[in-house]
């Protein structure tokens, strides 16, 4: 018998949490597994990732409505409790009584947590009566809790954006805007304009060849996507591919490729001609950007499989240009990735190094004269500007622009950073 949207969110969060995987991945392969699609997946989706997003703050409205710590109650409970605070104060759509009601049958139908289903009923009833309750001031705690936010990420942007960490915290939730990039290859962005409908979609300011999607939906489902006439990339990705600037008959080199959105978009500025080098380190990693490819009909594109650190032995042709699209800590794409919000500062320490052997490592595969472009989807100066600057001090035949960092509350984008640089 299928499971209800709710029975299977509270499945998934309680996955999520014990082996902290990725809440896109597991609810992919239980949509797959449990052949739910429509209004009930995207309830079940938005459950999931809601309560991902809003945990911090969730959790300290139970913190104060139990007597003991949530953490001894069993994960079946702490899913229920946690599901039906979300659908009180974040879903204005479900009635009251049925996020408490749903809630209740949730810790009912699980063996480890029958007994405390009136529990979980006398809390959230407690919770509705109350109203949301948020920790007052500014401090590094009440932030955390109020933006559901780790604390060491609050301090991070409050130290390195002073004028703008209180507009990253607010803008840190989704869903982010859905930009598409026109495949100029096969269609302008007039005709697919109309082809998708004049109110849905609409241009995007200095991106000549993009649409911005209103609505939620399976983009996959929409007119266009089975011919290729467009794939899903975010303006600030679009703007990166822009600053790289290839022209057609190019060698263009895409280190850490896959998906593969910014190699699509070298491809169609390059009039599909010259070569697109896409690499990335993992084999079905490798497969989406072929898929991609043959969807959109590119024939300039190579996908290789191999380590970034070492792509001048894997293409030893020299190229016009390199893109250095490096893994990095994903910061600035919080507000459609709320499993970010589950990083430690560790997990962004080790980060750097690579970063940086990855940007010198572009120099071997770049012909003199050549541009080769940095960027990262993170807001940390410590894998941006100081990556860039150790960069500069090692290689000082290389010439930097001002580097470029996009905030989602000021140019509507991802949080984005972009270096380009030329070899004099």
């Amino acid at each position: 018998m299928p499971q209800s949207s709710r029975a299977l969110a509270s499945r998934l969060l309680i996955q999520c949490e014990k082996s902290r995987s990725y809440a896109n991945l597991v609810l992919d392969a239980a949509f797959k597994r449990e052949s739910m699609a429509g209004p009930d997946a995207s309830l079940c989706a938005a459950l999931v990732y809601g309560v991902i997003e809003r945990r911090r703050t969730l959790d300290y409205q139970l913190e104060s409505l139990l007597q003991k710590p949530l953490s001894q109650l069993p994960a079946e409970a702490r899913a229920a409790l946690r599901l039906g605070l979300y659908q009180l104060f974040y879903m204005e759509r479900v009635p009251v009584h049925a996020a408490i009601f749903e809630s209740v049958e949730l810790a009912k139908a699980s063996p480890k947590s029958r007994h405390l289903a009136s529990l979980v009923n006398a809390v959230l009833r407690r919770a509705q009566a109350r109203g949301l309750a948020l920790p007052e001031g500014g401090d590094v705690h009440a932030l955390s809790v109020c933006y559901s936010c780790p604390e060491w990420l609050v301090s991070l942007w409050r130290g390195s954006y002073p004028g703008d960490y209180i507009q990253l915290l607010k803008h840190s939730f989704g869903p982010g805007e859905t930009v598409l990039r026109v495949n100029t290859t096969r269609t302008t962005k007039e005709a697919l304009a109309e082809l998708l409908g004049a109110q849905r979609a609409q241009p995007v300011e200095g991106l000549p060849d993009a649409l911005h999607i209103a609505g939620e939906g399976n983009i996959t489902q929409l007119p266009g996507y089975d011919d290729g006439l467009f794939h899903v990339q975010d303006a600030a990705a679009q703007l990166c591919c822009q600053a790289l600037d290839p022209q057609p008959g190019d060698i263009v080199i895409d280190l850490c490729a896959a998906p593969g959105g910014k190699s699509f978009t070298c491809a169609q500025l390059m009039k599909n001609q010259g070569k697109v080098i896409a690499l990335d380190l993992h084999a079905q990693r490798v497969r989406l950007i072929e898929q991609g490819v043959a969807r959109l009909g590119l024939t300039c594109i190579e996908a290789l499989q191999g380590d970034a650190r070492d792509a001048g032995a894997i293409y030893s042709e020299k190229a016009a240009r390199v893109l250095c699209d490096v893994p990095c800590s994903g910061l600035g794409t919080i507000r459609k990735k709320p499993d970010i919000r589950e990083k430690t500062r560790a997990d962004l320490d080790k980060l750097p190094e690579m970063q940086y052997d990855i940007l010198c490592e572009g120099v071997r595969c770049l012909a003199p004269g050549g541009t080769l472009v940095y960027c990262t989807c993170t807001l940390n100066p410590a894998e941006n500007e100081a990556v860039c600057d150790r960069f500069l001090a090692a290689h000082p035949h290389f010439r930097a622009e001002p580097y470029q960092t996009l905030m989602p509350h000021i140019h509507g984008t991802d949080g984005f950073f972009i270096a380009r640089f030329t070899y004099e």
